[in-house]
């Protein structure tokens, strides 16, 4: 299966992959934990939230403000997300809010598993 998230170029994200980091962290701003990881639609796809975050780990493109201030209410005044940021910097910040996230839902092995079997199945045509 292609890979629905775009690439990177020279560190640059195409706005489609902004706009959707930009969805994960609203979405890591109302998920619940315990509750199912919230998906990111790109492309008609739905994407896991977690994949959209790594996307973004090593882009070099500004973060908004608008994406910085909900970054803010998640992780907290004290991170520092300062004018001049990053993507990176929100997907650093991100990250492990997310893999908390996931495993409090206590069944991390099962929803990589889960996952493993989804890919599979795509591989070969699968839905």
């Amino acid at each position: 299966m292609e890979n629905v998230l775009p690439e990177l170029y020279q560190g640059h994200a195409p706005i489609t992959l902004q706009n959707a980091f930009h969805d994960a962290l609203e979405a890591i701003e109302s998920w619940i934990p315990g509750e199912r990881e919230p998906g990111i639609f790109l492309n008609g796809f739905e994407i896991p939230l977690i994949h959209v975050v790594g996307a973004m780990s090593r882009c070099t493109d500004l973060l908004p403000r608008r994406s910085r201030s909900v970054l803010e209410a998640i992780a907290g005044a004290r991170t520092g997300i300062a004018e001049g940021s990053t993507f990176a910097d929100g997907a650093i910040l991100a990250m492990p809010i997310c893999r908390e996230r996931l495993q409090s839902l206590r069944i991390w092995p099962a929803i990589q598993a889960s996952r493993d079997l989804e890919c599979a199945a795509n591989a070969y045509g699968g839905a």
